[in-house]
């Protein structure tokens, strides 16, 4: 028997800004935040959605889930790495916590939530699983597809391609097609909690430099949040929130690998290659085992070259539609005669004492004998070398004189939990969030940009009668709303979670207390930090 009084609803918007939400004309947002209370959304480090909403729906910072970056490095180095999934999330969800209280649930379009969890209610999984993926139960996609009349899709009809009217408008499709699937949700499950995401709010800042782009997607998102409202209990409580924030970015790429590079760190090969999260993402959203060698080539050149067209003027649209028409080989070559030596470029990572192997992570790790595969750096050099490496990134600057890093650090003084030395060894936070760290050895340490990107700040809205609308509070961490659900679902909070919950924002009080272990994904694994998952990511057979 649930032990909810009052539902509760929770909707995730990938990358809301508030700047937005305050320059379109946005009724449900507006109304919402009328009547309830607002606070600044801080993320977690990094600010990114492979280890930010796996962050949320925890309640702990990646030191204490594991998950880093949009790619699982255990394997080996980065060109063996495989894209993460919920497997590599270790810690239980808000949905298992509700599971285990008799509380059900709704989880629709989470992220990194496939394989889904076996819970109390429903998950549909969210961006990063591939398109034909099943939820739970296993017929949960298929129920939705005969209500809607169509086939329920995690990915955009037109999600890889140019950024134009199709595109855009298959980004309003899907929000669409996201807004009806979750009234069915919520009238044939009736449950007690339901999380529900929308993803093409941060997506088309990354695709489009357009104001109107950007309105018609928060409109679509507006009436998303609109048919919410209308179909849950007038006594609910209401739950707005973003994994992080975005705005202009106007800095530089930083090609961090260049510079380690140059200071003697990295060493390059022409016989390798980086994972790219484009080329993923491109399998992942098209459903295919496979792809004819000369679409794939295409594709991790449009990935590999996106950050660094600017110098030479080309838009990445422009060139992945070339890639996908002609494919690279000569046709390409001649396009951009000034990077053909740097597209065979690589890092040479099994050779190399320190590199960045993934821009998101934002971190530098060290290639240490006897934790790589291969490493080159014996465990007494690993602090000195670590040494060597702040040094040279704190006194890194720009091509304008200005430091390229707001702080540069030991993962010790960013990371606590059990996961840690999974971390990158040094850290490094790009100066006012400004620049964007890509892997890319192009010859330069820097090319000038102009776009959007995250920033750490995202948003929070909270409405219902368990919110004090006159709160003080400013500012929430992200991983504060995990704890905030459950403590609104009537569960005790569990003790692990790093997040807490402002005593000023909820009328309604809690309990914390530790739980035992927790079935969830295949395994039961224990919440106890000292333990690990056994169970690894199986090959997607995406990458």
């Amino acid at each position: 028997m649930s032990r909810c009084s009052t539902q509760t609803v929770v909707l995730g918007f990938d990358a809301l800004s508030r700047k937005y939400l305050e320059t379109f004309d946005l009724p449900n947002f507006d109304s919402l935040r009328e009547r309830g209370a607002s606070a600044s959304l801080r993320s977690t480090f990094p600010p990114w959605t492979g280890s930010a909403w796996p962050s949320l729906y925890t309640g702990v910072d990646p030191s204490h889930h594991g998950v880093y970056s949009f790619f699982d490095f255990e394997n080996g180095y980065p060109n063996e790495a495989d894209l993460i999934s919920r497997k590599d999330v270790r810690a239980p969800a808000i949905w298992d916590y509700l599971t285990d209280e008799g509380v059900s649930a709704v989880v629709l379009n989470m992220p990194v939530t496939h394989p889904a969890d076996a819970i109390d209610g429903a998950i549909v999984p969210g961006y990063l699983a591939p398109e034909d993926a099943v939820g739970y139960p296993r017929e949960i996609r298929s129920e939705l597809t005969d209500a809607l009349g169509e086939t329920y899709r995690i990915y955009a009809t037109d999600e890889t391609g140019s950024p134009d009217d199709e595109m855009l408008r298959s980004y309003v499709d899907l929000i669409d097609l996201r807004r009806r699937a979750a009234r069915t949700l919520l009238q044939t499950r009736e449950p007690d909690v339901a999380i529900l995401q929308v993803q093409k709010t941060d997506t088309v800042f990354h695709q489009f430099d357009d104001r109107t782009a950007f309105r018609r997607v928060y409109e679509a998102a507006d009436s998303f949040l609109g048919t919410i409202l209308e179909t849950v209990d007038e006594d609910a409580n209401v739950i707005v929130c973003s994994d992080h924030g975005i705005g202009p970015t106007r800095g530089y790429n930083i090609y961090i690998n260049e510079i380690l590079r140059e200071a003697g760190f990295v060493e390059e090969t022409y016989d390798g290659e980086t994972p790219m999260f484009g080329d993923s993402k491109h399998r992942l959203a098209n459903d295919t085992d496979g792809e004819e060698e000369s679409s794939a080539v295409a594709t991790r050149a449009m990935s590999g070259l996106a950050t660094a067209l600017g110098s030479v003027g080309i838009q990445p649209g422009d060139v992945y539609t070339i890639a996908q028409r002609v494919g690279v080989g000569e046709s390409l070559r001649r396009l951009l005669p000034a990077h053909t030596d740097a597209l065979a470029r690589h890092v040479d990572w099994s050779d190399s004492r320190a590199y960045c192997r993934s821009g998101p992570e934002l971190g530098v790790r060290i290639n240490v004998e006897g934790r790589e595969p291969d490493g080159v750096v014996p465990p007494e050099q690993y602090e000195s070398v670590r040494d060597d490496v702040i040094e040279t990134l704190s006194g890194v600057r720009t091509p304008n004189g200005e430091p390229a890093f707001e702080w540069v650090k030991r993962r010790e003084e960013v990371y606590d939990g059990p996961y840690a030395g999974e971390a990158c060894d040094v850290l490094f936070q790009p100066a006012g969030m400004n620049h964007i760290v890509a892997t890319n050895l192009l010859g330069k340490q820097f090319i000038s940009i102009d776009k959007h990107n995250h920033k750490s700040d995202g948003v929070f809205i909270g409405a219902g009668p368990a919110f004090a609308a006159q709160s003080d509070t400013e500012q929430l961490s992200l991983t504060d709303v995990a704890p905030m659900v459950l403590a609104l679902a009537g569960c005790p909070v569990p003790e692990r979670m790093t997040g807490s919950i402002p005593p000023s924002l909820l009328t309604t009080s809690h309990e914390t207390r530790p739980y035992a272990d927790l079935q969830y994904g295949t395994g039961t694994v224990t919440t106890d930090d000292d333990d690990q998952v056994e169970a690894r990511l199986e090959d997607l057979g995406y990458l």
